[in-house]
């Protein structure tokens, strides 16, 4: 039989994880707000995990940042994943390797908000890419999940994730870091100036690095880019902008 899992399982093994690392304190209310950070260390900074949209922390972050601490926020990805499929009685069965692999490129939607505070001095977002299980309840009838955001219903129900391993962990604490998610050939100096370039080259060379998938994010990309002020516009000629990277 199957223990009972919730949505937030995946969310709770982490912060275990990094409470026990910074030596900290779980779910410690801010200050006189309503909000509770997730770790406090032992420094009194906040260490935030979130495993979905990234933007639903502006405003808190914007308040941890302004009184002067440190913010470290810990994003999940699951660049593998199982799917264990559960029957109505808690059995297995069956369990299987999803042929989905996420990116840093498919969390890009739920930056547009909080970007600009990702170049604070204080802030740093750090990239857990995971391998993970995803369980799901067998049901006899197709059906709507729970936050009814499904177009086609389907003859399961989400139970939670679970943390299988973490493979790799990916920085940005620096203008450099996110310098790296442009294309070597548009970050390369050229007679001491950046090249200029248009949407189009920039994903016509980020295809060539990442591959076609993470390319077709390359006008959302330059978008949260230019909200950071990493990117300007040099010119428009016609209907075309021409962008570089800022001095």
């Amino acid at each position: 039989m199957i223990n009972t899992y919730n949505e937030s399982q995946l969310h709770e093994k982490l912060k275990k994880l990094y409470a026990m690392e910074a030596n900290g304190l779980m779910e410690v209310k801010l200050d006189d707000t309503p909000w509770i950070c997730d770790i406090l260390d032992e420094n009194k900074n906040v260490i935030e995990i979130q495993t979905s949209n990234l933007s639903a922390l502006t405003e808190k972050a914007g308040y941890i940042l302004e009184t002067g601490r440190k913010l470290k926020i810990v994003h999940p990805i699951a660049e593998s994943k199982w799917i264990e499929l559960y029957g109505r009685d808690g059995q297995l069965i069956h369990r299987k390797k999803s042929p989905k692999k996420a990116s840093f490129f498919d969390s890009l939607r739920g930056m547009t908000q909080i970007a600009p505070l990702f170049l604070h001095e204080n802030c740093e977002l750090e990239i857990l890419y995971c391998e993970i299980s995803e369980m799901r309840r067998k049901t006899e009838l197709p059906s709507q999940n729970q936050t009814k955001s499904r177009r086609r219903l389907k003859e399961w129900l989400p139970m939670g994730k679970r943390l299988e391993k973490i493979t790799r962990k990916e920085r940005f604490a620096s203008k450099e870091d996110w310098l790296k998610l442009i294309p070597e050939s548009l970050r390369t100096k050229e007679d001491g100036n950046y090249p200029t370039f248009r949407t189009v080259d920039f994903k016509r060379e980020l295809a060539k690095e990442k591959g076609a998938k993470n390319a077709r994010w390359s006008p959302l990309l330059i978008w949260i880019l230019l909200k950071m002020q990493i990117l300007e516009i040099n010119e428009v000629k016609g209907r075309s902008k021409f962008y570089k990277i800022s001095s």
